[in-house]
């Protein structure tokens, strides 16, 4: 027999999560080809949003209603931060825009275009290009795709016959 504990993006972060839609913040046809990673502390290894590939040039869009909350750059890579309602703060790099702070952008809007970074950075996606998109509430980060749609669903896995959970593990002879 086993527990599963199921924890819902408001409990974990504090906040309802929106009534508005999220959506995407490129047009279809989009390729995910990094997932967001939990890591296990707020220093430690992981991956703190999704990368989508892209191509240089290619629009960027804002996932819903908010305001630009930041343009420019940040170590050595062009970053658009979003502050939409409930304090939800979205991210994408590299992402260049002519917005500027205290903008108000629409969910679907173009915020920018994928460019370029400094000659110096390394590349978030290996021999590719790619768009990060993260998410934060109250300062902690969450996958976007808990708004945007397209999360991996939890999977139990079965117990070999004869295994229970009070029982010593067994292994196969």
């Amino acid at each position: 027999m086993g527990i599963m504990v199921w924890l819902q993006a408001d409990a974990v972060c504090g906040q309802p999560l929106p009534s508005s839609d999220w959506n995407p913040p490129l047009d279809a046809p989009i390729r995910l080809v990094n997932q967001y990673r939990q890591p296990n502390s707020d220093y430690s290894a992981g991956h703190r949003g999704v990368d989508y590939l892209v191509k240089p040039g290619q629009a960027v869009l804002a996932p819903a209603v908010g305001e630009i909350w930041f343009a420019g750059k940040v170590a050595q890579r062009p970053v658009i931060s979003i502050l939409h309602q409930n304090g939800y703060l979205t991210e994408f790099e590299p992402a260049c825009t002519d917005l500027a702070k205290g903008e108000t952008v629409f969910a679907g809007q173009q915020i920018g275009v994928i460019c370029n970074a400094d000659a110096s950075y390394l590349p978030h996606c290996a021999n590719a290009t790619c768009l990060h998109f993260s998410l934060r509430a109250a300062g902690a980060y969450l996958s976007p795709l808990v708004l945007i749609g397209g999360l991996n669903p939890s999977r139990l896995l079965a117990t070999p016959a004869g295994v229970h959970s009070d029982s010593p593990r067994v292994t196969a002879q």
